[in-house]
């Protein structure tokens, strides 16, 4: 009994005292963007030379993972064809905001081996949450600095065509002239008023639907779409039905534009885990730029009615499902 408590006592030592030894199984490079915005980090494992001290493999180690990240974290796309790397070229705010992001990088794993000397370090950039990349840019955003060095971003804002109602009815007069004949060839001129029944119409928005939606899942498995910072939903016309001036700030910070899956139950599970309880399953028709989903006139209609009674959009509460 006692060499079994002994040996359990050892076993609950090494995980304590030496979780490098277990981590560094699950370290996972995370660099493709599909993956990047789906877990919502980059993590990259810089490794060093062979032949060298702890301290000196270690320190290279975690310069070729800073180096990694800067590099995966400028490729990303902004929005269309822009990537941050390109957004930090043509502006100053942008650049700014993005400048000392790296700092917010942690250490996720180090190890160092004896045999060869040479050093392992994961680090780990978080594009949403706290500190993140949102977080950084957020201003960016809600100022539209982003969209004025992206110039493929739709601009015009999508709402229904007002529907003719008829509210009732009311009278007309109207004064006319006619000429009448009078003896002779002569012809007179009268005065006359005409009375007549119109309909009165008021142009209305449509009626809210039967069935409100509480989240949104943007099918653009048939397209080359890509997941960027900045992801639109639009019309056929190109109008904006959603975009992330539309999220409200803290949720922009947590969820970015939304979630991207390539699983129809995941993109579910993502809903709901966000409070989502009836998502609507829109089809897109088209993507503009690769990062823009287009959808249908009639689709258009359904999501901006049911964001109206639920307000999905403002929560972010969209997936794209890609392929």
């Amino acid at each position: 009994m006692k060499k079994l408590l002994g040996l359990l006592v050892m076993l609950l030592a090494m995980f304590t005292f030496l979780p490098g030894i277990w981590a560094e199984d699950t370290w996972q490079s995370v660099t493709d963007p599909t993956q990047i915005f789906e877990e919502g980090y980059i993590q990259v494992i810089g490794i060093s030379e062979e032949g060298q001290s702890r301290y000196k493999a270690t320190r290279a180690a975690t310069v070729v993972a800073q180096r990694d990240l800067l590099e995966i974290m400028e490729g990303l796309r902004l929005s269309g064809q822009t990537t941050v790397r390109d957004g930090m070229l043509q502006s100053d705010d942008i650049r700014t905001g993005i400048s000392g992001f790296l700092r917010g990088a942690v250490k996720c794993g180090e190890k160092y081996h004896d045999d060869r000397q040479y050093a392992e370090v994961c680090m780990k950039l978080n594009i949403r949450g706290k500190g993140g990349l949102y977080d950084v840019i957020l201003p960016l955003i809600k100022e539209n600095k982003i969209q004025r060095v992206t110039p493929e971003l739709p601009t015009k804002v999508y709402k229904p065509k007002l529907v003719p109602k008829v509210m009732g009815t009311e009278v007309v007069e109207e004064t006319v002239q006619k000429k009448v004949p009078e003896m002779g060839d002569k012809a007179a001129t009268v005065k006359e008023t005409v009375s007549e029944t119109v309909a009165v119409v008021e142009k209305a928005p449509p009626p809210p639907p039967a069935v409100i939606f509480d989240g949104l899942i943007v099918d653009v498995r048939d397209f080359k779409f890509r997941p960027a910072l900045v992801n639109t939903v639009v019309t056929e016309g190109d109008k904006v039905v959603f975009d992330p001036s539309k999220i409200l700030s803290p949720i922009l910070v947590e969820r970015g534009c939304g979630g991207f899956t390539t699983d129809p139950g995941k993109a579910k599970a993502l809903l709901e885990s966000w409070g989502s309880k009836k998502p609507m399953i829109v089809k897109g028709v088209g993507v503009v730029k690769m990062t823009n989903a287009k959808v249908s006139s009639d689709d258009a209609a359904a999501i901006y009615l049911s964001d109206q009674e639920s307000n999905l959009l403002a929560q972010a509460k969209v997936v794209f499902l890609l392929k």
